[in-house]
């Protein structure tokens, strides 16, 4: 049977309209929208917190000398520091109704570990590596997008983490100068410099981390219980808006009341943490801590926490 010319022509015409609407169709159904975070509003996207140093006003950078530091006069505010790196852990990003959600960091293999992270500011000028580390990355534990609002962050390592045995702990954790002992467990911070530099040449350094840690077999290995003074601080700000903002580690507020030229006799150099030491009294509050001061002889006093280590720059003021 032959179809008039007329009618074959518009079959085929129609057929080919179709097959023309089907391509489209499928074009359409395998595009997938991706939402980039604005603001605060993250998903399943990676995360990056931004952390930067200062010494008072001015940047950090390892091996610069810094004037008017602490309370010495004339050269002796004059600080030259060689070290900064500190531990943070459980970050949790706060949304907008106050629900803290944990941030699962990403496991690099060098600068995180678990729910730890270490955050490395020296080049290498002295000690460590010139390997720098100034950021913390990971993935919001909820699975929708969320406006967030707040972060909180603990200066430390959980109980657990700190004292794992250095000979097989992992990255960052197996980092050798950031170790006291298996017992003792890790430097939470460490911030090392001299006072002086020109003059006295006061070796002066910040080492936070646990003590009263104690392990009652003496074989040097974890304590028995968790240390008597744990020393980790949680620190939140309501008012951070993470794809903009920095959080700042200002290690001149926490010498503002120290003269780093001067260590009293017999004790650590500057501060370690040590409950006797009378260059914690000073400094360890200002780390955000209640510090007991005990010097064996008088009644123990306690210091209450003051100003914090940490601070915000706002997206705005960079």
């Amino acid at each position: 049977m032959h179809l008039p010319k007329n009618l074959f022509l518009f079959m085929w015409i129609s057929l080919l309209l179709a097959a023309c609407n089907d391509n489209e169709d499928d074009s359409v159904s395998s595009t997938t929208t991706l939402t980039t975070p604005t603001e605060s509003t993250t998903s399943e996207l990676t995360t990056t917190v931004k952390f930067a140093a200062m010494v008072n006003d001015q940047p950090f950078q390892c091996g610069n000398t810094y004037a008017g530091i602490g309370l010495g006069k004339g050269t002796r505010d004059n600080y030259k520091i060689n070290d900064l790196r500190f531990y943070l852990y459980d970050i949790q990003l706060i949304d907008s109704q106050g629900n803290k959600v944990p941030l699962n960091l990403t496991q690099d293999g060098k600068w995180q570990q678990a729910n730890v992270a270490l955050l490395d500011f020296e080049n290498g000028c002295l000690n460590g590596t010139s390997e720098m580390n100034t950021q913390v990355i990971g993935t919001p534990s909820n699975d929708s997008t969320t406006y967030y609002t707040g972060i909180c962050i603990t200066l430390g390592l959980p109980f657990a983490l700190n004292h794992l045995d250095p000979a097989s702990a992992p990255s960052p954790l197996n980092a050798s100068g950031m170790l006291w002992s298996w017992t003792a467990g890790r430097k939470f911070l460490r911030l090392d410099g001299i006072g002086d530099p020109d003059g006295l040449k006061q070796s002066y350094v910040v080492h936070l981390g646990s003590t009263g840690c104690v392990d009652k077999d003496n074989n040097g290995s974890e304590p028995d219980s968790p240390c008597r003074f744990p020393n980790t601080k949680a620190v939140c700000f309501d008012n951070f808006d993470v794809s903009k903002d920095t959080i700042v580690a200002d290690v001149g507020a926490i010498l503002q009341a120290s003269d780093v030229s001067y260590n009293t006799s017999n004790t650590a150099v500057g501060c370690m943490s040590g409950n006797s030491d009378p260059e914690c009294i000073e400094i360890m509050p200002r780390l955000g801590l209640d510090f007991t001061y005990a010097d064996g002889v008088n009644q123990p006093i306690v210091y209450p926490r003051q100003a914090e280590l940490f601070r915000v720059i706002k997206g705005d003021d960079t």
